[in-house]
Order: structure tokens, then C-alpha cells, then sequence
């Protein structure tokens, strides 16, 4: 654990770590460049957090020439997530909690934790079930992402807004799903691939909106095909 004092105290070595690389030759910068990215790609691939702002901001240092800053920024970044008392204390979920957020069977879970689609949750050993942070961030295939805790958050409304105290049939389940395409619908003025999903320029809001549309579309289809 640790205190605020050793908060600054890392952070403010996050900061000046990088101020050794400033003054460096054309040649070494450009080696220097190469490790950032190496940096900011495994953090893309490993984060629990969203952290797209971050590597954004990072590409454009470099894009300016300017790897010390974009170094810092990651530093930062790093040391801010690994003494953050949220990074330590976060929700575990099985994988048939997280199958149930997101409307689909454990086995798509596994799928998905297979192909990287949570990034930074690796497969679990043998016979041991994997634990699911919720801060996980789920890639769908159209580049949408989105949290498990925004998953759960979801479906716990819609469990609400239901208010069922029965099971509901494969037809009502079907009626569901397709009223609530209905509505993203008559949001967004025509289809999925028609609107979100022909865009890559989301507003935070918009990927949220294209991740359940999307899913409330593969559901339909899985059932459908299931009938």
C-alpha cells in the first residue's frame, strides 16, 4: 500500500526520469521512440484501464518529435494506475457472471478471453476458472470497447426496467432484444452498420450505445439460429 507521501514521491520520479533522455542525439532518439511504442503497446494490450487518452496524447509527442515528454507521460501513467487504491481493489467476476452481462454463453466468454478480447486477462490453468476484473475492457471486433463493470451496470438496469419474476420464453427474449435495436434505431436514424458502425469517431456515449447494439445483434442472431 501506499501513502501520499510516496505517491508524490514516485510520481515526481516519474517525472524526472525522463528529463535524462531530453538533451539526446537524433540517432538515440529515434531508438528511444521505438522503446516508447514498445512501452505504450504493451500497455494497450495489458491495461485494465481504458487508457486511450493517454496513448493518444503519447503519439502525439512523438509525432512532434518530442519522446522525453511522451516518456513522462507514460511514466506517469504507469505509476498513477500502480498506487491507485481502485487498481487494488477491484470486483472479480466469474466468467458466467460476465456471460450473463453480456448476453451470451461462457463458452464465448472463454472465446473471447482466448482471443485477447479482454485485454490484459489471460487464460486461466487447467480446471481453474478465470477471474474477470471489472475493470477489464472488453474489444469487440468493431473496435467498440467497453468495461465489465459498464456491462454489469447494464444489465442490472435492464433486469430492473423488466421487473420479472419468471423466466422469460426464447420469444420473449427475441421481443426484447429487438425492441431495444428498435431504439438505438430511431436514435441514431437507420441500422447499425448504416450509422455507428460504418464510424470510427465515437464520442464515449456513442461506444457505449455501439457496444450493446452490437451485442443485442449477435445475440438475435444467435438465437435465431438456435429456433
Amino acid at each position: 500500500m501506499f501513502d501520499l507521501a510516496e505517491k508524490e514521491a514516485a510520481i515526481s520520479e516519474a517525472v524526472t526520469i525522463p528529463e535524462l533522455i531530453k538533451d539526446l542525439p537524433e540517432t538515440q532518439n529515434r531508438q528511444v521512440s521505438l522503446f516508447i511504442k514498445a512501452l505504450a503497446n504493451y500497455i494497450e494490450k495489458t491495461s485494465f484501464q481504458n487508457p486511450g487518452a493517454i496513448l493518444d496524447e503519447v503519439q502525439r509527442c512523438l509525432s512532434e518529435q518530442n519522446p522525453h515528454r511522451a516518456l513522462q507521460r507514460l511514466f506517469v501513467y504507469m505509476v498513477t494506475i500502480g498506487t491507485s487504491e481502485d487498481a487494488l481493489n477491484v470486483r472479480l467476476y466469474s466468467t458466467g457472471d460476465v456471460a450473463r452481462f453480456f448476453g451470451v454463453s461462457v463458452a464465448t466468454i472463454n472465446n473471447w478471453i482466448n482471443q485477447g478480447r479482454f485485454l490484459g486477462v489471460e487464460k486461466g490453468e487447467r480446471f481453474k476458472q478465470v477471474r474477470i476484473p471489472e475493470n477489464a475492457v472488453y474489444a469487440a471486433s468493431t473496435g467498440v470497447r467497453t468495461t465489465v463493470a459498464e456491462a454489469a451496470e447494464m444489465y442490472e438496469l435492464e433486469r430492473a426496467r423488466l421487473n420479472r419474476n419468471r423466466p422469460m420464453t426464447e420469444a420473449e427474449e427475441l421481443s426484447e432484444l429487438a425492441s431495444a435495436v428498435v431504439h438505438f434505431e430511431k436514435k441514431y436514424g437507420g441500422t447499425y452498420e448504416e450509422t455507428l458502425g460504418s464510424r470510427s469517431n465515437l464520442s464515449p456515449d456513442e461506444s457505449r450505445d455501439a457496444a450493446q447494439w452490437a451485442g443485442l445483434l449477435q445475440s438475435i442472431e444467435r438465437r435465431g439460429t438456435s429456433i
